[in-house]
């Protein structure tokens, strides 16, 4: 069932919800949503339960931003919106998708698409990072051999590996949970020839020194032997397998991933432009895992955003 999720997860469409303001829309304070607009002068502010018009030229948070430029009008943050549904990435509840009509059935902190358990409240944002600022965040390290070929560019993470023949890694730390999803949307610019093995995967592990648990899942191509371009799920208890049903390292694709590790089972899902590549499940040692990475071995790929959720195994407050 939650493999079902996942995919449903990865499979969104990005609705975008800007217009032109004029003078016939709605006044301050009145009633706006994505087809009616507020009125030369407003802005709608849409992370309101019931959106209405604010003045455009206010700072109604303080944060140093205008209302106009504002996607979080009523908080900190708000000055990227990678969905482009008027919330921003810093409190939006699905910073990769416009939520549907039913946006948090369990809740929570998290909305669908983006929730992969969307029948158990409890689940929190714990990292989303749209690379739109115009450096790599601090909190993110990458591995010695690999320092310089992790840049940002025009709002995507750029890794090129041309001729490093190692597997290279991009960590960042989390809020350590049992219960971890880690989702990315990528494309693959180009194969290299650094390696006869290419990859784009991801990671989470638990890196206390008695920590044990970790699981890596996505998509891995072969130029030798017979196994050829296949979806690879490890985890410290297993290795899973699968070929890809549709190219996995295609150029001219869009693909997204997710795993979802909860309890002793993780499970491993990848699309390409909105077709299932493989998925697959395996068990995990059950235990907190706070460490996150991005790796990628003799491809030049261009990662669009990456999202991770977390949810402790204390039921949250009535």
């Amino acid at each position: 069932m939650r493999r079902a999720l996942l995919i449903a997860a990865l499979i969104v469409a990005w609705v975008g919800c800007a217009g032109p303001a004029g003078d016939d829309g709605a006044g301050l304070g009145e009633t706006c949503d994505l087809k009616t607009k507020c009125a030369t002068g407003g802005v709608c502010d849409y992370t309101l339960a019931a959106p209405i018009c604010i003045d455009a030229n206010a700072d109604t948070d303080g944060d140093g931003l205008i209302n106009a430029i504002d996607h979080c009008p009523d908080g900190p943050g708000g000055m990227f919106d990678e969905d482009q549904d008027g919330i921003g990435d810093d409190c939006d509840k699905c910073p990769i998708a416009k939520p549907p009509a039913v946006p948090d059935r369990d809740g929570d902190d998290v909305d669908s698409p983006c929730d992969p358990d969307p029948d158990t409240a409890g689940d929190e944002i714990l990292l989303f990072d749209g690379f739109n600022g115009a450096a790599l965040g601090s909190n993110w390290m990458p591995d010695a051999t690999s320092a310089g070929a992790w840049t940002v560019e025009g709002g995507e993470l750029v890794v090129r590996l041309p001729t490093q023949t190692d597997q290279a890694y991009l960590t960042t730390t989390v809020i350590s949970d049992p219960n971890v999803a880690v989702e990315t949307s990528y494309r693959v610019d180009k194969v290299e020839t650094g390696s006869p093995l290419h990859s784009v995967t991801t990671l989470a592990e638990d890196t206390r020194p008695a920590g044990v648990a970790q699981f890596e899942c996505g998509a891995v191509k072969s130029d030798t032997g017979t196994s050829g371009e296949v979806v690879d799920l490890n985890t410290d208890q297993a290795t899973v397998s699968n070929p890809s049903i549709v190219p996995a390292f295609n150029s001219a694709s869009l693909y997204r991933s997710a795993a979802y590790a909860a309890g002793s089972t993780v499970e491993c899902v990848v699309i390409g432009d909105n077709m299932q590549l493989a998925a697959m499940q395996s068990s995990i040692t059950p235990d907190a895992l706070g460490t996150v990475r991005l790796s990628a071995r003799s491809v030049t790929a261009r990662y669009q955003w990456v999202l991770v959720i977390g949810r402790s195994n204390t039921p949250p407050p009535p």
